[in-house]
């Protein structure tokens, strides 16, 4: 394989690293914020029925995409 293949393959590697890192990161500080409002005690906002209709928006919003 031709050098400069080489060269454009790991700055792809590289780059899709990057994008990993920066998902794994929302994803870590998204949890973080999440546990941190249920150890306050404060239910979330529309109470239990509120946060079923939510995950099932994101449920059928992640099967559409």
């Amino acid at each position: 394989m031709h050098p400069i293949f080489h060269d454009e393959l790991n700055k792809a590697r590289i780059a899709d690293l990057h994008r990993r890192a920066e998902r794994d990161r929302l994803a870590r500080a998204s949890a973080q914020a999440g546990r941190a409002r249920r150890e306050h005690g404060k239910a979330p906002a529309g109470g239990a029925s509120g946060l079923v209709v939510r995950r099932l928006l994101i449920i059928v919003g992640a099967r559409g995409a």
